[in-house]
């Protein structure tokens, strides 16, 4: 996301400095990117990150009038959204404030919004006491899903098939994080994502989206993404973030069957850029100019027709979330252990072939090479996130993972999930 941004700004001649927790990030390696410092983790110590940003704030501070912004790009919107106060005697602030943020998150508030609006959401619950939610935990339509109110990206969600389960699924996550989680009817649909951009809630700027392949298959970001008719998802969206009086981007999660009858309903609200923001922009709506433009001028270029149909892939990924896809179908693992465990004094060579020999019982071979042959087609069609040929690496971003190593000692969370 922070690519993108810096490619969209610098090609328009806006001098763009990067930072993170980690180094060797994408920005690190861009030619977009002027300069880059890294900060402590906001979720380490909050006190540290801001008074690292505002020392960087007035280091790269230009001594001429030149706009000067702080645009957030991910889990950092919401605190820099709440502590503005400390950031805004030095910079400008390209994002929602925390009142307008507070209308839609933690995700239980989105549901109370969403009332006042009329907007369709899932038969929402949110209670930290047992006895309560065992009660109307009863009362809901199973399959149940509990979702942490702070998530993104799809972590923490868990489906349930029954409403006791549902409920020893809320004592146990009670137990273990001291807050109660989300609990809601699952909806039937598609998901789409709907993005846009606001001005004291009026909607100024939209696109829409649906994943074709995502990694993790079920909840991750999408890995392969099409550009939508956004029709059906433009009322009520615009209506939703009306009641806040959002100012800045925002996308927000839909599902839908598809059936011009059937109204889309809002799953989640997210106060920031979205990880296929390298679609929208590819798609004809770029929004990283048109927030900058915003918090510049107050005023935007009239945004061209979205290119319906566009598709695009995040290098690597669509190729994993194939393969996630054959691994989960219909293969029988038990069938390859058997074949290797049955001849113990065996050599390797010959457990390796009873394995093969087992290969044709075990795997649908012909839907394993439908898949692949249908993703590698899709894939051929569609443009590459670095596929930016004046920006030759940037792909050397995927070094963060070693900088993340060394610096904390653990894992990026992108990884890991």
């Amino acid at each position: 996301m922070s690519l993108v941004i810096a490619q969209s700004l610098s090609r328009r001649g806006v001098e763009v400095i990067g930072c993170d927790n980690v180094g060797l990030t994408v920005q690190s390696f861009s030619r977009h990117v002027e300069d880059t410092f890294v900060h402590p983790a906001l979720e380490d110590d909050e006190d540290a990150y801001f008074e690292c940003m505002i020392e960087n704030i007035k280091k790269f501070r230009p001594d001429d009038d030149r706009p000067y912004l702080l645009m957030p790009v991910f889990q950092n919107t919401r605190a820099i959204a709440k502590n503005r106060d400390r950031l805004e005697p030095f910079i400008k602030i390209a994002g929602p404030s925390w009142e307008s943020i507070e209308k839609i998150f933690p995700k239980h508030h989105l549901a109370d919004t969403a009332a006042e609006t009329k907007a369709r959401v899932p038969v929402t619950l949110h209670t930290d006491d047992p006895e309560i939610a065992a009660s109307k935990i009863r009362e809901m339509t199973p399959p149940l899903m509990i979702k942490p109110i702070a998530g993104v990206g799809g972590r923490g969600i868990e489906t349930f098939k029954t409403a006791e389960e549902t409920i020893n699924a809320h004592e146990k996550f009670l137990k273990k994080t001291g807050e109660a989680p989300l609990i809601q009817e699952k909806v039937d649909g598609e998901d789409y994502c709907f993005t846009g951009l606001f001005r004291d809630g009026e909607l100024i700027a939209h696109m829409a989206y649906r994943n074709l392949k995502s990694f993790p298959a079920e909840t991750g970001a999408g890995s392969i993404r099409e550009t939508v008719e956004d029709s059906p998802f433009v009322e009520p969206a615009a209506a939703l973030m009306k009641a806040t009086n959002w100012t800045g981007v925002a996308e927000i999660d839909f599902l839908w069957t598809g059936n011009s009858n059937d109204k889309p309903t809002i799953i989640e609200v997210n106060p920031r850029f979205w990880a296929g923001l390298f679609h929208s922009v590819k798609s004809g709506i770029d929004f990283p100019w048109l927030l900058y433009q915003l918090f510049t001028t107050g005023e935007i270029d009239d945004p061209p027709a979205v290119r319906v149909g566009e598709i695009t892939k995040t290098p690597g990924l669509w190729l994993a979330s194939t393969a996630q896809e054959i691994a989960e179908s219909d293969i029988h693992f038990d069938r390859l252990s058997e074949a290797w465990k049955s001849d113990e004094n065996s050599g390797f060579f010959h457990k390796l072939g009873n394995v093969t020999s087992a290969l044709s019982d075990a795997v649908d071979l012909d839907d394993a090479c439908f898949r692949l042959v249908e993703a590698f087609d899709i894939a051929k069609h569609s443009s590459d996130e670095f596929s930016e040929v004046n920006d030759p690496f940037a792909g050397l971003g995927i070094l963060f993972v070693l900088s993340s190593l060394a610096r904390h000692g653990k894992l990026p969370p992108e990884i890991k999930r």
